[in-house]
């Protein structure tokens, strides 16, 4: 196990059916298990996962008695590990065949690169995720709600961000761009970590030959909690990164 090179973290909420799903796809898409470790960090869930962790022995669990957000749930993981790269995954995606070595040669590739992300897309076949453009204060996902062909959005680029739900980055980065802001309990963990990497004067890259599918809201119990965690942590962003926001610089 000390040999690995890639730690894949997942918090784990209330979601033991779709965590299911999510590491049966890990295990079968993702190569050599020598060569990777998965990690489940639960956050106080009560719907079983906690036992069908424990008993899924080709995994490492780590138990929270409450839900700590999502944001101090991934620097959970990302801290126990030792892997040279680390992905984050959310609980309700399936990764596809090959869907790690694009990541990993496009994170690795160039030293400024610091964040890495796939093409997105539902298990309908439409695109929730190809990057993220636009202006700092106006940032767009790009062809969300688009129907996917390999011809569409298929050229690596450079992005203000990338969708959380499936996320690469660097451990020696960590000492420069530090972990997660954990006053983000849930939603923008991703973006804030994105924009501090480019403030920083790092890469955010967009790698569309790595495909993995998020069933989006797959573990939501209730919108209206979800829609309170995004108005406060919306604000969080905004309040912290106001001068960054002016920024004019373009990207896509």
């Amino acid at each position: 196990m000390d040999c690995y090179t890639t730690d894949i973290v997942i918090v784990n909420y209330n979601s033991q059916r779709l965590l299911a799903d999510c590491l049966y796809s890990i295990k079968k898409c993702s190569g050599d298990p020598k060569n990777y470790r998965v990690w489940v960090i639960d956050n106080g869930s009560i719907d079983g996962s906690v036992s069908f962790i424990k008993k899924t022995l080709w995994i490492t669990g780590i138990f929270n008695r409450k839900n700590l957000g999502y944001g101090a749930a991934c620097n959970q993981g990302i801290l126990a590990g030792k892997g040279k790269y680390i992905f984050l995954l959310n609980s309700d995606i399936k990764v596809t065949p090959n869907w790690l070595p694009p990541l990993i040669k496009s994170l690795s590739s160039n030293p400024k690169t610091a964040v890495v992300g796939p093409k997105l897309i539902n298990p309908q076949g439409f695109i929730v995720g190809a990057g993220v453009v636009g202006t700092n204060a106006h940032p767009i996902i790009r062809g969300w709600g688009e129907p996917n062909h390999e011809n569409i959005y298929n050229q690596s680029m450079e992005c203000l961000s990338i969708g959380g739900a499936c996320m690469g980055i660097k451990r020696e980065l960590l000492s420069k761009l530090g972990l997660f802001d954990e006053q983000y309990f849930h939603y923008f963990e991703e973006t804030d970590y994105c924009y501090n990497a480019r403030f920083l004067g790092y890469k955010i890259i967009y790698c569309p030959e790595s495909l993995v599918i998020h069933l989006v809201y797959g573990s939501c119990r209730s919108f209206k909690r979800l829609d309170e965690y995004y108005r406060k942590a919306q604000q969080r962003f905004l309040n912290k990164w106001a001068d960054f926001l002016q920024d004019p610089t373009e990207c896509g």
